[in-house]
C-alpha cells in the first residue's frame, strides 16, 4: 500500500477526530433538548434550550460537508468550538433567569455545579480533536467565561465574598479562594490535556515518519530482509562484512536500448517503472533482496543478509515466475499497441562478499565478487544462445529440489579460468 505524506495522515486523522466531536456535539445537545423538556422550570427556559440545541445538531450538516475539504479541516474545528463556548455561556445565563433572574442572587450562576462540569466535559470532548490548539482554547474560553460571570456577580451590591468554604456550599456567598483554586485546577487540567494532545501528535508524526522510512526501505529489500536491517546493532557503517554462498539473479530487457531511442523520456522511464515494479514484486514474493537498478535491468540476491537452506530454489523458481509476469505484462501492453518486451535472466550460485558499502552519509548493502560477474556473465550468454533464462551447474547442485532443465552446454566465462556447464529453463 502506497503511504500518504505524515501532513496527509495526520489532516486524516484530525478529520476522524473531529467527527467524533460532531457525535458528542449531536448526543449532548440531543440530551440537553429532552433534558430540558423534562426537568425545565419554565415554557421560556424549554423554547430557547430546544431551539440552541436544534441550531447545534443543525450545524452538524454544513460542518460535515466542510470536512470533506482539506482547507476548511482547522476552520471547522475552531467552529465548532467557537460554537460550543457560545452554549456553554448562554446556558447558565438561561438557567439563571429560569428560576428568577434578576430577583436572584447572581452567586447562583457563579456557583450552579453543572457550570464547571460542563467546562471540564467541553475540554476533554476537543481533546479528542488532535491539535493542542483545540483543548487550549476550550480552556481560555471557559476560563473567560468564569471570569466574566465572577465580574456579573461583583457588580451587584447583595453579592457577599467570604473565605468560609462551608457559607461558601450551604449559603449565598461567594469564596473567592474556592473560586480561584478551582479555576486554577482548571487550567491546569486544560493544559494538561493540550500538551498531551500535543505530545501525541508529536509522538504520531514520529511514528508516520518511521513507517514512511520503513515503506522506503521495504522498496530495496523483502520484508525478512528488511526486518533483519533493521533490528542490526552499531553504526551500519562499521559493520563488517561476512563471506556467504548467496544466488545471483540478473534480469536485462533485451533491445531496450534501440527500442528508447525512439521514445519520449517520459515514456521510456514509465516503461522501466512498470517493468521494475512487475519484477522485484516477484523477487521479493520470493524473499530476494533488490540489490540495485542497473538501467534497464535488476541485480538481486538470495541469501544475503539473511540466508536460508532453499536460496537455491527460491532464486529458480523467482527466474520462471519472472519469465511468466513479463509474458503477461506484455499482453497488457499488445492491448494497448505497444511493443512487447524480452528479457534475459542469468542465475549463479556461489560465494561472495556482503555488507555495506558507500561512505558515512550515502550507504547501501549489495554484495561483490566472482559470483556476482559470473551471474552477469551468463545473462549476457543468453542473447548469443537464443534463450530467455539460463542458469549454472553450481546453482542446480545448490537447490534442494533441482528441477530438469535443458542443458545448453559448457561455456567459457570471461575473466574464469576453465568452461562452466549451462542449463535453460
Amino acid at each position: 500500500m502506497k503511504l500518504r505524506s505524515t501532513e496527509e495522515i495526520l489532516e486524516r486523522r484530525e478529520i476522524r477526530a473531529l467527527t467524533v466531536v460532531m457525535v458528542l456535539r449531536l448526543l449532548y445537545s440531543s440530551f440537553m433538548a429532552v433534558g430540558t423538556l423534562m426537568v425545565g422550570k419554565t415554557d421560556w427556559e424549554k423554547a430557547v434550550a430546544t431551539s440552541i440545541a436544534g441550531l447545534v445538531i443543525l450545524s452538524t450538516i454544513p460542518f460535515w460537508m466542510a470536512l470533506r475539504r482539506r482547507a476548511w479541516i482547522l476552520p471547522v474545528g475552531l467552529s465548532g468550538l467557537v460554537l460550543d463556548l457560545a452554549v456553554y455561556t448562554m446556558m447558565p445565563i438561561i438557567w439563571y433567569n429560569s428560576v428568577g433572574g434578576e430577583a436572584v442572587l447572581p452567586a447562583y450562576i457563579v456557583k450552579h455545579p453543572n457550570v464547571m462540569a460542563l467546562g471540564y466535559l467541553l475540554v476533554i470532548f476537543h481533546s479528542a480533536a488532535g491539535r493542542s490548539i483545540y483543548p487550549l482554547m476550550a480552556t481560555l474560553g471557559v476560563t473567560m467565561v468564569q471570569l466574566a460571570f465572577l465580574w456579573f456577580a461583583s457588580q451587584d451590591p447583595r453579592t457577599i465574598f467570604s473565605s468560609d468554604f462551608v457559607s461558601h456550599m450551604t449559603a449565598e456567598t461567594i469564596s473567592l479562594e474556592f473560586f480561584w483554586g478551582n479555576l486554577l485546577t482548571y487550567l491546569a487540567s486544560g493544559g494538561s490535556l493540550a500538551y498531551l494532545a500535543h505530545s501525541n501528535r508529536k509522538v504520531l508524526n514520529d511514528a508516520v515518519n518511521r513507517e514512511m522510512e520503513n515503506d522506503r526501505l521495504s522498496r530495496y529489500f523483502s520484508p525478512a530482509v528488511q526486518k533483519a536491517i533493521i533490528e542490526q546493532s552499531g553504526d551500519p557503517f562499521d559493520q563488517p562484512g561476512e563471506r556467504k554462498n548467496v544466488a545471483v539473479l540478473f534480469s536485462d530487457i533485451r533491445g531496450f536500448t534501440s527500442m528508447s531511442e525512439s521514445q519520449s523520456p517520459e515514456t521510456v522511464l514509465r516503461w522501466l517503472r512498470e517493468y521494475h515494479s512487475v519484477m522485484v514484486e516477484v523477487i521479493f514474493r520470493h524473499g530476494g533482496t533488490l540489490d540495485k537498478f542497473l538501467g534497464d535491468g535488476i541485480l538481486a540476491v538470495f541469501g544475503a543478509p539473511a540466508e536460508s537452506s532453499d536460496d537455491a530454489d527460491r532464486a529458480l523458481r523467482a527466474a520462471t515466475e519472472m519469465q511468466m509476469a513479463l509474458k503477461k505484462w506484455n499482453l497488457e501492453r499488445l492491448e494497448k499497441g505497444l511493443p512487447e518486451m524480452r528479457q534475459g535472466i542469468g542465475v549463479h550460485y556461489g560465494a561472495a562478499t556482503a555488507g555495506n558499502v558507500g561512505v558515512a552519509d550515502r550507504m547501501e548493502y549489495t554484495v561483490i565478487g566472482d559470483t556476482v560477474n559470473v551471474a552477469s556473465r551468463i545473462q549476457g550468454l543468453c542473447k548469443d544462445l537464443q534463450r530467455d533464462t539460463l542458469v549454472t551447474g553450481d546453482l542446480l547442485q545448490a537447490c534442494a529440489h533441482p528441477p530438469s532443465l535443458q542443458p545448453a552446454g559448457r561455456h567459457m566465462i570471461r575473466g574464469r579460468e576453465g568452461s562452466m556447464e549451462i542449463f535453460s529453463l
